[in-house]
């Protein structure tokens, strides 16, 4: 017995807010949907992507995250074409496609297809989060965060780009020197990430507090989706929601403000 069909999709990305020229960034995990109405796992990544592509049109955009944080350990180079996705088989099928422009940035990349792709995807900086990067971009083009699977609140990523706009107390920026392939021409280049020091008691809200407060204020759509749920809202409604929360509390993402704090002098 199947638990969703093609149709459900659209119904449910329509339901969702997916419209004409509308930036769509999708996360997630597909399996927690069920069975689709094709077996094969090629026609279920061709589907979703077609019925995304279907409402946001030629002048829309689609973002997936195309981490890849197990090169952070490898001395193989990054090469942004041929590096696989670790976050899940739709986006490795997002990066695969003609067109799609991939974040330069070997550890924790955003992967975008269509009329924006260059201009969310395509910058120069080195940081992950920060001006300039995929999520800025997302948040000036007011993209819709989309959670396949998961409530939203375990999967929104763009709180680690506020974290990083608003210099959270608890981490630190962390240079690494990492082999790549740039214009087919291997260097080796400094890239990084925003860290949590170590030693420290840092207990995760996993943005409980963050979400309930932004609920109060902005709609959060929920749709059923074969065995579980699809979520959406506003990347730039939840900038500013969490911005203002984030200057009045810079601990907001912990359940607790650490006792043991190493940036402490």
């Amino acid at each position: 017995m199947i638990d969703y069909t093609k149709e459900d999709l659209i119904n449910a990305y329509r339901a969702l807010g997916v419209s004409e020229g509308r930036t769509v960034y999708i996360t997630g995990n597909l399996g927690r949907l069920g069975r689709y109405e094709h077996k094969a796992k090629s026609a279920l990544l061709a589907d979703h992507l077609d019925a995304i592509q279907q409402l946001i049109g030629a002048t829309g955009t689609l973002v997936v995250p195309t981490h890849s944080f197990q090169m952070v350990q490898s001395e193989t180079a990054f090469d942004p074409q041929r590096t696989p996705s670790e976050t899940g088989p739709f986006t490795q099928y997002v990066l695969e496609q003609p067109g799609a422009v991939r974040q330069f940035h070997p550890f924790s990349s955003s992967t975008a297809l269509g009329a924006q792709a260059q201009a969310i995807c395509g910058g120069g900086t080195r940081h992950v989060y920060g001006p300039g990067s995929p999520f800025a971009q997302m948040i000036e083009h007011d993209a819709l965060f989309i959670s396949l699977g998961k409530e939203a609140t375990h999967t929104i990523s763009i709180v680690h780009h506020l974290e990083f706009t608003h210099g959270v107390p608890y981490r630190y920026v962390k240079e690494f020197l990492k082999a790549v392939v740039r214009d087919a021409k291997p260097a080796v280049e400094p890239f990084y990430l925003h860290v949590l020091y170590r030693d420290m008691d840092v207990q995760r809200d996993r943005n409980r507090k963050i979400m309930a407060s932004f609920q109060q204020r902005h709609k959060l759509h929920s749709v059923p989706l074969g065995r579980s749920i699809a979520e959406s809202f506003s990347m730039q409604n939840f900038y500013e929601h969490v911005h203002h929360l984030m200057l009045e509390d810079p601990y907001i993402w912990l359940t607790t403000p650490p006792q043991t704090r190493p940036y402490q002098t």
